[in-house]
């Protein structure tokens, strides 16, 4: 199958924002190239620095690439939208790319990566050393969104960590590569639901699960949420967007029991205001909000 790459390169601290852009627009893959980042992980000792380049470290530049089905072009909204987050020197390119192109390429910028106190969100392909009390989730997250390095699922990890009681019951919407699911079943879940809208990522989640031995307690369909019936859950995850999940709020509220949990993410900066009113006007208790580089993500309660 050939894959329209969307290539843009800045030097402005914007990536997260772009990939955010580039998922909205219904992207089958986000790769962020960024030097900076990568240099910080390794001189926190999270990531080791065979396999990159000196050269490639000492870059200034970032590059975030997007894949989307052949052919595909930017309108000019998109355009605009893209330089007004990159800043007017950016560079934006389309290139025409094969499957094996990049469905593996970018395994060269994903290492072992710690995620709150006992996560630990490991390539199938790396090898590490865990700790006594590590959780280590076995990840390939292919053409599914949620490698546990953005941002967003970070801040969905770490809330969960400190949130999820043992034997709670668990609902995962829009689950990518089963990511959160898959935490959900090591920190003790009783029993997981996750639905996707994408084929792709519900077969490349339901792989994931069975390489972390987890398939007795994750269950994941294809599904559309507005068509989704489930009993209540304790605690439901949702990392979308902030337009999304103003449009869902209702039906997440429906999913999550009277005193139980939600975790949201996905969410601008500069949309998160208006999601804030939507939830407290839906009558939402917001037990924490947590803020990291342009994006915001909630811990909020059913009354």
């Amino acid at each position: 199958m050939e894959w329209s790459e969307i290539r843009v390169s800045t030097e402005e601290p914007c990536a997260e924002v772009i990939a955010g852009l580039f998922h909205e627009w219904g992207a089958g893959g986000v790769i962020i190239e960024d030097p900076y980042a990568i240099r910080q992980y390794i001189a926190q000792g999270k990531w080791e620095l065979h396999g990159f380049e000196q050269e490639y470290l000492e870059r200034s530049s970032v590059v975030i690439r997007a894949f989307y089905p052949a052919p595909y072009t930017l309108t000019s909204k998109q355009i605009d939208d893209l330089r007004a987050a990159a800043g007017r020197t950016c560079h934006i390119e389309v290139l025409a790319v094969q499957d094996e192109d990049w469905a593996g390429n970018w395994k060269a910028y994903y290492r072992p990566t710690r995620t709150g106190r006992r996560l630990v969100v490991k390539p199938t392909w790396e090898s590490y050393t865990s700790q006594p009390e590590d959780l280590i989730i076995e990840l390939d997250p292919g053409m599914a969104f949620g490698t546990g390095t953005h941002t967003t699922t970070r801040q969905c990890l770490e809330m969960m960590e400190t949130t999820l009681v043992p034997g709670q019951k668990v609902l995962d919407i829009g689950t990518g590569s089963g990511i959160l699911a898959i935490a959900a079943a090591k920190l003790g879940a009783g029993q997981v639901k996750a639905i996707d809208i994408d084929p792709v990522a519900v077969e490349i989640a339901q792989q994931n699960i069975r390489q972390n031995g987890v398939e007795s307690l994750v269950t994941v369909e294809h599904r559309d949420l507005a068509e989704f019936c489930a009993p209540e859950a304790d605690l439901v995850t949702a990392n979308l967007t902030a337009p999304v999940l103003c449009q869902l709020i209702e039906r997440l509220i429906a999913l999550t029991r009277p005193g139980g949990r939600m975790i949201l993410a996905g969410i601008g900066r500069e949309q998160w205001p208006q999601l804030h009113a939507v939830m407290t006007q839906k009558g939402l208790i917001l037990e924490k909000t947590d803020r990291n580089e342009d994006w915001v993500a909630v811990l909020a309660r059913r009354t």
